[in-house]
């Protein structure tokens, strides 16, 4: 009796032990932004960087980044990959989504790790466009793609969809789709249409639908690429337009909507296709003409700038996910998109963290990109 006594004695002993050392290891963690936890007298600038100054490079270099991830539950090899690349912002595929409430479950799984790794949760985003673009295809809303929308003639039809979207998709814990599309006379039916005008008040509408739900929206895809004949995600191709056609046309939409939505409550999407007229040498997510000289310059865009895919050909064909990360942000880009490959997000990662060590000049960038993404996510309701 007395040597199960002790047994026993021994195993509460080492239970609480347990206990203690996970509750150390939680209070060394980053405490998440609560309203419990933040003076009512700070402001989003203060509180923003009170965030960023805690933050690791590593951590920075995972702000700068959304990647995406493999499973329809946190595997343990999905929370690894987001301890390495100290993820700040997720993309969700098909791959990820079954039901409405196993992607509830998963968001807020994925929301959990990364306020506890780095202190502010993420963005959580999906391409939701409708149509043939539409996740979750059996379990959604059935959204018609922006083609048929155009085609009814009413841009408030496309508000009242975007609203319904961005609704479905909050009930979700998803905080950003990549959409309204606005090039002018995309193929796959992803298009209002083909004049600037018309796509201009469809999709003007649209965005302030996502607002009305409260969600970010994301249009793309910067500088518009209706006119490419190669799909970017095999290849790389060039529009051959001048730059006068492209003002007066594909670049159209994207200057009525930053005149007429408010930067913090959208971002813009810069393609992986190279426009000669713009920067001869450089496809658009890592040209500094493209999105320095023009999107923030000539149209005063002051939002975050988020590059496409850097998985697909027309970028993975012809750069190093190594360097790829660290010539996007030179170039004006706040966030890189790396979507289907561990390892590929990780070299991405890395390059990153090593230029931010390495270069004083690109780590004061990388510092007020950061900056700018922890006070826009705390000027919207998500934590």
């Amino acid at each position: 009796m007395m040597n199960w006594q002790n047994r026993l004695n021994r195993w509460i002993t080492i239970g609480v032990g347990f206990l203690v050392a996970a509750a150390l290891l939680t209070a060394c963690q980053p405490a998440p932004e609560t309203k419990a936890n933040v003076s009512g007298s700070e402001t989003v600038e203060e509180r923003a960087a009170r965030i960023v100054a805690a933050m690791s490079p590593e951590d920075k270099a995972g702000q700068v980044m959304m990647v995406g991830l493999m499973n329809e539950k946190l595997q343990p090899e999905d929370l690894r990959q987001l301890a390495i690349c100290r993820a700040g912002n997720v993309i969700l595929f098909d791959r990820n989504m079954q039901s409405p409430a196993q992607v509830r479950a998963l968001s807020g799984e994925v929301k959990q790790t990364i306020e506890r790794q780095c202190g502010i949760a993420p963005f959580i985003a999906v391409d939701q466009e409708g149509g043939q673009v539409l996740r979750m295809r059996d379990q959604f809303l059935p959204v018609p793609s922006q083609e048929e929308i155009g085609r009814g003639g009413s841009p408030g039809k496309a508000r009242q969809w975007a609203a319904d979207t961005g609704r479905e998709l909050k009930s979700m814990g998803i905080n950003v789709n990549f959409a309204p599309v606005v090039d002018l006379g995309s193929s796959a039916e992803r298009s209002y249409g083909s004049d600037p005008e018309m796509v201009s008040a469809y999709a003007v509408q649209a965005c302030q639908g996502y607002a009305e739900a409260g969600i970010w929206c994301a249009i793309k895809h910067f500088p518009g690429i209706g006119k490419v004949q190669t799909d970017p995600h095999i290849d790389g191709d060039s529009v051959a337009a001048s730059k006068d056609e492209l003002m007066q046309q594909d670049l159209k939409p994207f200057a009525v909507i930053i005149r007429q939505i408010p930067a913090d409550a959208m971002l813009i999407m810069v393609s992986n296709v190279t426009f000669p007229s713009l920067d001869a040498e450089y496809p658009a997510c890592v040209s500094q003409t493209v999105m320095t000289d023009l999107l923030r310059e000539t149209y005063g865009y002051k939002g975050l700038i988020v590059s496409d895919d850097m998985e697909m050909g027309a970028m993975a064909k012809h750069y190093a996910f190594s360097d790829m990360g660290v010539m996007a942000l030179k170039a004006g880009a706040d966030m890189v998109l790396v979507c289907h490959d561990y390892g590929h997000e990780q070299e991405t990662h890395d390059g990153i963290v090593r230029e931010y060590k390495a270069n004083p000049e690109f780590r004061q960038m990388v510092d007020e990109k950061v900056m700018h993404i922890v006070e826009t996510k705390l000027k919207m309701n998500y934590l």
